[in-house]
């Protein structure tokens, strides 16, 4: 609270203080698999309320926090994985609470499409733009993928891969559960799979917008919080033209840059979704933005972009974590990668919706194949890289929690909480 004082100035301290009893929480979660599983089964609203949060500070704070940071309003989540994201996003390492920006461009441009042309290069590695997977295949004598089936979405063509080694399913659950509708063999030979595409997803929407004249807004990363105009969603934008300070001939094509250059995103945006391309547009500029800055109101959109993701981001509702996918699953040649995934004794500090857990359980799962020899040819796995550890007082806090907690919990006792 100390370290974030500057970040919230309309909260009352009072409100701020209410916070206590989540900390607590979060030092509790991790005491045992069974007490992680108690908390995932418990929707975050119900849990908030119980330790005794401020109306105030869940709205105003923990609400909006959770609606671009889980992608739904805290009613739908499971405390588990919220407590994990707000460990992992805002209170651990207090001296570095913000997330830091790349410079110009984006990831994809800067990581991952020279780590493409690398793999291309040095590996021979074929990549199948525009291409999804139909079917998958499974070998009825050695339970394993004998082939897989894949579509070009442009021509509608469809060929088979024979000879298959392994597959690394990076899908969510509305892939996963298109690719199960149709493998009936790997639905039966993997029913871990078919609960995992049972789950449900989120629509999010992006828009850009290229403005006539430049905006000064004091933060160049921003939260949108409680408006009716989101309908129900979460929002948040970013002043790319501050971002990408060094890139500003970029951001415009190359071309002569002219003002601010904004990109939006909603969440939880089903029924952003279902209103045209303008209407978006003119929700940002006339309802939205004006309210960070009345410059915006002057500002003439000099071009725009605006892009649907219909089902695209997993939903950890309450009681999830159990159906979500694990890292291996029971056929040995298919892993799992994706933030999503269950990693078991892989387990990263990096939680929550992130690219950085994404990458690092891809690693794993190109490790798993390696290390039980699915796959030849490498002579080493790809080392993980941890996060940074946790703080003291949180190593010290936990242990004396488990110390003082396990043998009340053996006398039958519970804490509130957990109590229907």
């Amino acid at each position: 609270m100390v370290a974030t004082i500057t970040n919230f100035t309309r909260l009352p301290i009072q409100d701020r203080l209410s916070i206590a009893g989540l900390f607590y929480a979060m030092l509790d979660l991790y005491r045992s698999d069974r007490i992680f599983q108690q908390y995932d089964d418990l929707d975050a609203q119900s849990v908030f309320v119980k330790l005794g949060i401020s109306d105030r500070l869940i709205n105003e704070f923990l609400r909006p926090t959770l609606l671009v940071g889980l992608f739904k309003p805290p009613e739908e989540l499971s405390a588990a994985v919220t407590m994990e994201l707000l460990y992992y996003y805002a209170l651990a390492h207090q001296d570095s609470f913000d997330v830091r920006w790349i410079k110009s461009k984006s990831i994809a441009e800067h990581l991952f499409a020279p780590l493409s042309r690398r793999l291309i290069s040095r590996h021979h590695l074929q990549v199948l733009g525009g291409t999804l997977v139909r079917r998958v295949t499974m070998s009825s004598d050695t339970r394993r993928v004998s082939s897989v089936e894949v579509k070009n979405v442009a021509t509608n063509t469809v060929r088979v891969i024979d000879e298959v080694d392994a597959v690394v399913l990076a899908v969510g659950a509305k892939g996963l559960k298109s690719l199960m509708a149709q493998s009936p063999e790997l639905s039966k030979a993997a029913p871990e799979l078919v609960s995992a595409a049972s789950l449900g997803s989120i629509d999010v929407v992006s828009a850009r917008l290229w403005l006539d004249r430049s905006v000064p807004i004091a933060y160049p990363a921003n939260v949108f919080s409680r408006f009716e105009s989101l309908k129900g969603s979460g929002g948040t934008f970013f002043m790319l033209d501050q971002l990408h300070k060094d890139a500003q001939q970029a951001l415009w094509g190359d071309e002569q840059p002219q003002g601010s250059v904004v990109a939006s995103d909603f969440y939880n945006a089903s029924a952003i979704a279902a209103m045209s391309d303008q209407e978006i547009i003119d929700r940002l500029t006339r309802d939205l933005l004006p309210i960070a800055h009345p410059e915006f109101t002057n500002a003439r959109v000099v071009d725009s972009e605006v892009r649907r993701y219909p089902g695209s981001v997993s939903l950890f509702s309450p009681g999830s974590f159990r159906k979500r996918p694990p890292l291996e699953t029971s056929v040995e040649s298919i892993v799992c990668a994706g933030d999503w995934v269950r990693m078991g004794d892989k387990e990263h500090g990096a939680k929550g919706l992130c690219q950085e857990r994404a990458y690092v359980c891809g690693l794993e799962a190109g490790n798993s194949l390696i290390r039980r020899k699915i796959v030849t040819g490498a002579d080493h796995t790809h080392p993980v890289l941890p996060i940074r550890a946790d703080e003291p007082q949180v190593v010290l806090g936990r242990a004396l929690n488990k110390l003082v907690m396990d043998p009340i919990e053996a006398l039958g006792l519970k804490l509130p909480w957990f109590n229907s």
